[in-house]
């Protein structure tokens, strides 16, 4: 994995270093870093990195990144926002490591992206609050805190956030188009953060980046074949005449589009707005970002959640704003989206005339793929089944406890259990168990059930590839 190392330091922070990995699984190629931004190539030209389809190099996404606005502070309260993504400088606000280090000036070359396959996992002694062990056939995760004043634009200063960072690929034939994208908003400041709005920014080029356009699938229902598809909190940019020609960031091909979507959110909310924007209209302080954020038009002061259809072409970039919620002190809170690229119509035609079939299909394999591996799991160290009602996924070896540590008392530790056995999804006996590890590899990827003598043990897990 190619680093940025000591690319330049941080104020405050002798040690830390922005560092960056790439995204490079399947159809997407996008570079990471550790100050919230992703897809913006600083490496080489400055000019967009985030690729699809592999191995054309056709660019889609020139940087992008998420926003978090708040209420902070007694009455009259101060409205803050926090860009980790500038789509006006191609900057962020953040800075590489937790705000307790930052706070003590130790910075440590741990506070870097660490990638699977490779480093991973993370550092526990630096990140006890990272994951234990991968998820998918690729993962990446960093942690990025908004507490330098220095990196925000005055009169703006930092919330005092941390941001735990988890991408996940997959590289299974129906995964080869998107990715997911997990943020966790940790409150360290002191006090509340009140009324508080969060979302991704995407700042498409789509090829030529001046003929762009974006728009919103807020809740629609698409028929495709025999399914019956479900569409929800889709914000997708694609080309105005789906024509682009060779050049630095097109191999060839007609264009598709590139998508987010909202999977979950805290209070099980949903995508509350869409705005589009572009350079000359990009809110620059903490207050118009906020008001953005939240689906206000920030020049007119006029409340309007989602931009209506897009009609002219221009480089385009678009916000996708959820809330309000509100962060307590020392708690913190989770998102899910996912990141899709999709053929979108033929060369030539019209916006409106686009099947949007290729897209719905897409969205409808990844919320599948999501509701699968990661909706309502628990982690657990390494690959240990331990006695929660949350999920365990692993690959390879199941480890049974060789003892009662951990008791459940609601449940029979399984480690107590004589004969545990593994069950499919249906309850048909697979393979018998015992204490320590157990060889799964041979089973197929899906959902099984680890049951002791009595039926209280029954636990779940999900075996991947």
């Amino acid at each position: 994995m190619k680093r940025l190392a000591l690319l330049f330091l941080l104020p405050a922070l002798a040690l830390a270093v922005y560092d960056y990995a790439l995204f490079d699984l399947n159809h997407w190629r996008a570079p990471f870093y550790n100050d919230g931004r992703w897809g913006i190539d600083t490496i080489g030209t400055g000019a967009a990195g985030g690729a699809w389809p592999q191995p054309l190099h056709n660019c889609y996404v020139f940087g992008a990144g998420a926003w978090l606005g708040a209420l902070v502070g007694a009455s009259p309260a101060e409205t803050l926002c926090t860009m980790f993504y500038n789509p006006n400088s191609g900057g962020t606000e953040a800075c590489p490591t937790l705000c307790r280090y930052w706070r003590d000036g130790t910075g440590d070359f741990r506070d870097r992206i660490y990638k699977y396959p490779g480093d991973f996992p993370p550092s526990h002694s630096r990140f006890p609050m990272a994951p234990l062990w991968e998820l998918s056939d690729m993962d990446l995760w960093c942690c990025y805190c908004d507490s330098e004043p220095e990196n925000h634009i005055p009169p703006g200063r930092p919330l005092g956030v941390d941001l735990y960072q988890t991408v996940y690929g997959f590289s299974d034939s129906l995964a080869q188009d998107f990715f997911f994208l997990k943020y966790e908003i940790a409150n360290c400041s002191g006090d509340s953060l009140r009324y508080a709005y969060f979302g991704p920014m995407l700042d498409p080029d789509i090829g030529d980046a001046v003929d762009d356009m974006a728009d919103v699938i807020l809740d629609h229902v698409f028929y495709v074949g025999p399914d019956t598809i479900r569409v929800r909190d889709l914000g997708l940019a694609y080309d105005y005449n789906n024509v682009e020609n060779p050049s630095a960031n097109w191999d060839t091909g007609t264009p598709g589009a590139v998508a987010i979507a909202l999977l979950a959110a805290p209070d099980s909310l949903r995508l509350t707005a869409f705005k589009r924007l572009t350079l000359d209209i990009d809110p620059v302080t903490d207050p118009t970002q906020y008001l953005t954020l939240a689906g206000y038009n920030y020049r007119t002061g006029e409340f309007k959640p989602y931009d209506s259809t897009d009609v002219a072409p221009g480089d385009k970039r678009f916000v996708m704003g959820t809330g309000p919620f509100d962060i307590a002190p020392d708690s913190a809170v989770t998102f899910w989206y996912v990141v899709i690229g999709s053929p979108f119509g033929t060369a030539g035609q019209v916006p409106h005339l686009r099947d949007t079939s290729d897209l719905a299909l897409r969205y409808k394999w990844a919320l599948e793929f999501w509701r699968l591996l990661f909706a309502g799991i628990q982690e657990t160290p390494s690959a240990e089944l331990r006695p929660t009602n949350g999920v365990t996924i692993l690959r390879g070896v199941l480890f049974l406890p060789r003892d009662g540590a951990g008791h459940d008392p609601n449940a029979r530790h399984l480690g107590s259990c004589p004969k545990p056995v593994m069950l499919d999804a249906s309850g048909r006996r697979v393979m018998p168990l015992r204490p320590g590890a157990n060889d799964v590899g041979s089973l197929s990827p899906g959902v099984y059930f680890v049951r002791g003598t009595q039926a209280r043990a029954v636990r779940k897990i999900i075996l991947t590839r």
